[in-house]
């Protein structure tokens, strides 16, 4: 919606404006509720004082509408990702429940979300989770914590032959997957409320945009590390000593530029952005190195090692990444 209305002075000088009534009716607020006001750039923005999100609220989503469990899956997580609260799953298919399962499966993979009711044709779906009660900041730096410890247990369960290691590692970052939806989440929420990015620090949209797109490069970091566990489960022939010095070194770099990257977003530190940049050279070093030495490696385990190291580089990437987005969020 879009209005133009004339600023008007009062009689001891200062500045007003009116709201259209239908404004002020749609968002529920009324005379004598408190404004925030806050200035972005060339923008003022004018919101109410309230806890409450706008936003889409709810969503009704037909069954039918889907041809098989994944793309249904998608549509819910979709929706959770977006900020709906309530979530209403409806089929006409009386004969067969199936689709209940579908819909109690998709709950497997994401955060604060249960069943509130339930009949025949309809499930409905809560989320349960207030985002104020969250620090987005401190679950972003958990979220990387986390998975930089998969991939160094995923190193450590591939130098020790341990499938058990390797086996908890995979477990752990399959976790992982909740996390960033829910971070994601409450990400797209703050884009709906002024008093929820105050909350979690971002004073303008701007550095909120950045924070999404950090959260987009934590999130395939986090991937990678799972795929990494992944395929240490497969190999099944224990390492050169010369190899494992390598993947090390790589690995070990490579969660110091995350963390490093991470930090230096977070204290919009130019110079620790910097030195991320610079130890994209030794991962290169070593990636030469052990894709050199994986040729000697017995024929099975080529491919899984192959797809290992080319994980970790990919993570070394999107360090990078993030410390392009650290040398954003100074000039945001």
């Amino acid at each position: 919606m879009k209005d133009i209305r004339k600023l008007q002075t009062t009689a001891n000088g200062t500045y007003i404006v009116t709201i259209p009534k239908a404004w002020v009716e749609s968002l529920g607020i009324t005379k004598g509720d408190p404004l925030s006001l806050s200035i972005q750039g060339s923008d003022i923005s004018i919101t109410p004082v309230s806890r409450k999100i706008q936003g889409p609220g709810t969503r009704s989503i037909s069954v039918e509408d889907f041809t098989d469990e994944r793309l249904l899956e998608m549509c819910i997580t979709s929706s959770y990702i977006v900020g709906n609260d309530i979530m209403e799953v409806k089929s006409k298919m009386d004969s067969s429940h199936e689709w209940k399962k579908w819909v109690t499966d998709s709950l497997d993979g994401l955060l604060g979300v249960e069943i509130s009711e339930e009949y025949s044709g309809s499930i409905k779906l809560q989320n349960l989770i207030d985002p104020f009660k969250f620090d987005l900041p401190m679950e972003l730096k958990k979220f990387l914590n986390n998975a930089m410890a998969v991939l160094n247990d995923s190193i450590r369960a591939l130098k020790e032959m341990r499938s058990d290691l390797a086996s908890d590692a995979l477990r752990r970052g399959k976790e992982q997957i909740k996390s960033y939806r829910f971070l994601m989440r409450l990400a797209t929420l703050s884009s709906r409320s002024v008093e929820l990015r105050e909350h979690y620090g971002f004073h303008n949209v701007q550095k909120l945009m950045i924070e999404v797109i950090a959260i987009r490069e934590m999130g395939r970091m986090s991937y990678y590390a799972m795929r990494t566990a992944q395929h240490v489960t497969e190999i099944r022939n224990p390492l050169k000593q010369n190899f494992l010095r390598h993947l090390e070194a790589m690995s070990g770099i490579t969660a110091e530029m995350s963390l490093k990257a991470f930090d230096s977003l977070n204290a919009s530190d130019i110079k620790g952005a910097a030195e991320v940049l610079e130890l994209m050279d030794g991962v290169r070093k070593h990636f030469m190195q052990v894709h050199e030495l994986e040729k000697d490696l017995p024929a099975n385990d080529r491919l899984p090692m192959t797809l290992i190291i080319r994980g970790i580089r990919a993570m070394a990437g999107y360090a990078v990444a993030l410390a392009d987005d650290a040398v954003l969020n100074i000039y945001a």
